[in-house]
């Protein structure tokens, strides 16, 4: 197991690791830069550093917030390489696997449902004058991330590629599919408040109504696939057209 100092510079180093981005090679040198004191711990001998080192030449890109998972798992290969129990040749093909399937389960619950949810809850709260608890959100959200990041890295460094099977089990997928729903309120909320002073809110009675729409239009397409822009775009056409925004 490695000691704790290094382990700790690599959670660290973690968070700089879209600050060497290039086109080629996408995060190759910050996850470079990641694994470099676990992998100078291993192979002290510079012949055994550089032949490590240049295993790492290719692309690398995954989802930022997946990334200390993703490298925790990597070093638990790379530990298993060295005491000699993991051919040399099966990491490489493990990685790139890696990295791709973690980065769809990072797109679809963090980029795609998570982030829009504290926006969008932001957004509301700062509409109602409620500034601190906006900040208080952000806070909350932003140390529960970093917790996230450091539990999932020594998570996947103990446990290694077993750290998966966990990870399926959270059904991440499916909850984002759930808390979408809870962004199509919001953003139905966001509507209400954003309607001009001059137009006399529509009684709650359709307000429950548009809300019900916009849960069902989120449901259409999660379940049935339908193309979102045409559905966002109805919706907003039927409340602009409902309470005369357009002046036609």
């Amino acid at each position: 197991m490695y000691p704790t100092h290094v382990a700790l510079a690599c959670l660290a180093r973690s968070t700089c690791i879209n600050a060497a981005m290039t086109a080629r090679g996408m995060q190759q040198i910050g996850m470079t830069f990641v694994l470099s004191p676990a992998l100078r711990y291993l192979y002290p001998e510079p012949a055994a550093q550089n032949a490590t080192f240049a295993r790492y030449n290719g692309p690398t890109n995954t989802h930022p917030f997946m990334l200390p998972l993703f490298a925790g798992i990597v070093l638990s290969l790379e530990e298993a390489v060295a005491v000699g129990s993991l051919p040399v040749a099966s990491v490489n093909a493990i990685r790139e696997t890696l990295a791709t399937s973690l980065s769809a389960l990072g797109d679809a619950f963090f980029s795609g449902t998570l982030l829009p949810l504290w926006a969008l809850a932001c957004i509301n709260l700062l509409l109602c004058g409620c500034m601190t608890l906006a900040l208080l959100c952000t806070a909350i959200l932003f140390l529960a991330q970093l917790l996230f990041r450091a539990y999932s890295f020594f998570y996947g460094l103990r446990l290694g590629m077993t750290a998966l099977v966990r990870l399926r089990q959270l059904n991440g997928i499916n909850w984002a599919g759930r808390l979408k729903l809870i962004n199509a309120a919001l953003t139905v909320l966001l509507f209400w408040q954003l309607l001009p002073s001059h137009i006399h809110p529509f009684p709650w009675s359709n307000a429950a109504l548009y809300v019900l729409a916009m849960l069902a239009a989120t449901w259409l397409v999660i379940r049935m696939h339908l193309p979102r822009i045409v559905l966002w775009a109805m919706v907003l056409c039927v409340i602009l057209m409902d309470f005369d925004i357009t002046g036609m």
